[in-house]
């Protein structure tokens, strides 16, 4: 069985996979608090589906962008269950798993992830020669950055809030197409998806080489509130991300 992790944004999502089937899954909105959540969240998908951890042989954990706090811990507990037990761990991209689930559609998909600041991490997928594959590098951008190089209908999916939604169909009139608010919940049985494909193509990962894909570092804050520059292995790991 494979368990998926997703903490990399305010909702977080659990899922436990047989190759086949999503057994359970659980999807809530952890705003910040997910190292309080995680662990019940894991127990309770696995009580639903009658397994125990021992039956998890493989581990997907959403790698990022997104929220840096959550990536921290959903990477860690991924970390630990396969060092704990040696179970085959995958890293996924979070914009992969928010944009699988509109794989089979005609039109390209941009997914946005909440960047704070008024801006989003921004990724294009879309299908070239019959296969489903990202067409752009993960970057930084405002909505009216986006819109500018937007010029075919485009369906906009991840953190697209109704603000986000209004402010993209105004710049964009039809070019903008938006799912419905369920249609656009995170969930982890798509991670689980990719991750189970990626498994069984060998495209495992040591835990101590598995690192956050963050873009850019985060706002690290004083003592006093005043504003620090990150610390050199984060900064690295950014640049390396990029």
């Amino acid at each position: 069985m494979l368990l998926a992790v997703d903490t990399s944004s305010a909702y977080a999502s659990i899922a436990l996979f047989d190759g086949r089937e999503i057994l359970a899954e659980d999807t809530w909105h952890a705003r910040r608090r997910h190292d309080d959540h995680l662990f019940p969240a894991i127990e309770r998908v696995l009580s639903l589906a009658g397994a125990e951890l021992r039956d998890v042989t493989r581990v997907a954990v959403a790698t990022g962008p997104g929220s840096f706090t959550g990536l921290r811990v959903g990477i860690a507990a991924a970390q630990g269950m396969a060092r704990g037990s040696g179970v085959a761990l995958v890293g996924v991209p979070t914009c992969d798993a928010i944009a699988h689930p509109f794989a089979s559609g005609r039109r390209r998909v941009c997914v946005l992830i909440d960047a704070g600041r008024g801006e989003h991490y921004s990724a294009m997928y879309r299908t070239r020669r019959g296969r489903w594959e990202r067409t752009s590098a993960i970057r930084t951008l405002s909505i009216d950055e986006l819109a500018r190089e937007v010029a075919m209908e485009t369906v906009f999916v991840g953190d697209v809030v109704p603000a986000t939604a209004d402010a993209l169909r105004e710049l964009l009139g039809r070019r903008a197409i938006v799912p419905s608010t369920a249609a656009l919940l995170r969930r982890a049985g798509h991670l689980a998806e990719i991750g189970w494909a990626r498994a069984e193509a060998g495209q495992v990962v040591d835990p101590g080489a598995l690192e956050p894909v963050y873009i850019r570092p985060p706002t690290i804050r004083g003592p006093a509130g005043e504003i620090v520059a990150p610390e050199p292995a984060l900064a690295s790991a950014v640049r390396r991300s990029s």
